[in-house]
């Protein structure tokens, strides 16, 4: 497995990168702070995620866990959040991919929840504006408010973060100080203008 800390890297997104300053990838957020990734999404880590996500070897988000738990700034939030599934999803996987990671690392939960309202289509697939329009209004917050908190989503996978960004919004919008999220898997991918995103 590829740690994602060496080599060229965007430093808000742990994407591969040569360039300076933030990477076309997260360069769209507006919402969503930074990323952190253990791995890149190839070879072993790409069967870890897929052994989790399509064949339930839910023993495996202990092992993802794991990884995301050593990573050097994974601590430095107040609060954490799984991002959700929708409960049509999740009832038909059995278990949310997320919160299992989440309960492996024993980290702070935050209060209320972050809930996905709106069941949207796959990712896989999809170029970012797509990415970004798909899940565009497809969460909410239920509690009480943030403020100040620095809040982590924690998920197994980033491509282009669109997912996570959605869910940042809503988070700010509940006085959350910050956003980033925490991941097992970092999917790299062709940023050029119009490029499609390889099935992962």
């Amino acid at each position: 497995m590829t740690p994602c800390d060496g080599g060229d890297r965007c430093r808000n997104c742990a994407g591969k990168w040569e360039g300076s300053g933030n990477c076309p990838r997260c360069f769209a957020w507006d919402a969503l702070d930074g990323a952190i990734a253990a791995f890149d999404m190839e070879g072993a880590a790409r069967r870890v995620v897929h052994g989790l996500k399509y064949r339930y070897i839910e023993a495996l988000a202990a092992t993802m866990a794991h990884a995301v738990a050593r990573l050097p700034t994974a601590g430095s939030f107040d609060i954490a959040y799984p991002v959700p599934l929708h409960r049509a999803r999740e009832r038909g996987r059995g278990f949310n991919q997320a919160a299992l990671i989440l309960a492996g690392l024993g980290w702070n939960p935050g209060p209320g929840s972050l809930e996905r309202i709106r069941r949207t289509g796959t990712q896989v697939g999809l170029r970012p504006a797509e990415r970004r329009a798909n899940v565009s209004g497809a969460f909410r917050y239920a509690g009480p408010p943030l403020d100040g908190l620095r809040a982590v989503l924690v998920d197994d996978v980033v491509t282009t973060g669109a997912t996570a960004n959605e869910g940042a919004r809503v988070l700010k919008d509940y006085g959350a100080r910050s956003v980033r999220i925490a991941v097992f898997a970092r999917a790299n991918y062709d940023h050029s203008p119009g490029a499609a995103i390889p099935d992962w």
